[in-house]
């Protein structure tokens, strides 16, 4: 038959034993989609930074524009309330701090506000997390959490 066949309404009740699953086919898919389900549930819970409510104790402003992030470096006391206004001048970015748990999409018009407490000391660095051209790879910057004295 040349492994061509029309199919018809007549056939659909001739094959309903390839539909079957043996108990043990349907205990491996059942544990196969739970395995599934827990990695999905799990990959939102990756390292966050944590937020506040009220005024921030300072606010900074981040332009991601082809191909820098500007300013490239940020100085900020520790235990501050950060609030981060970032913009972006061409194409869609995004602003990560993978030390922080951020990454946030920055549209053009339409800033990102990311909010955030500067508990640990350290040196975080940032990079646009979207692909956004030719020199993608040399926006990068650091965001320095000074300790306090």
């Amino acid at each position: 038959m040349n492994g061509f066949r029309i199919w018809t309404a007549a056939d659909n009740g001739a094959f309903l034993h390839s539909k079957r699953r043996t108990a043990r086919q349907s205990k491996t898919r059942q544990a196969l989609l739970g395995a599934l389900g827990l990695i999905l549930s799990m990959s939102g819970c990756g390292k966050r930074t944590p937020t506040f409510s009220g005024a921030p104790d300072t606010v900074r402003q981040i332009i991601m524009k082809k191909w820098e992030i500007v300013p490239n470096r940020l100085e900020i006391p520790q235990g501050a309330r950060v609030e981060l206004v970032v913009s972006s001048t061409d194409v869609e970015h995004g602003l990560a701090l993978p030390g922080l748990g951020i990454n946030e999409p920055v549209q053009p018009e339409h800033p990102a506000v990311i909010r955030f407490l500067a508990q640990t000391p350290g040196t975080y660095p940032m990079h646009c997390s979207i692909a956004c051209g030719r020199s993608h790879d040399q926006m990068r910057g650091e965001i320095v959490i000074t300790a306090s004295r």
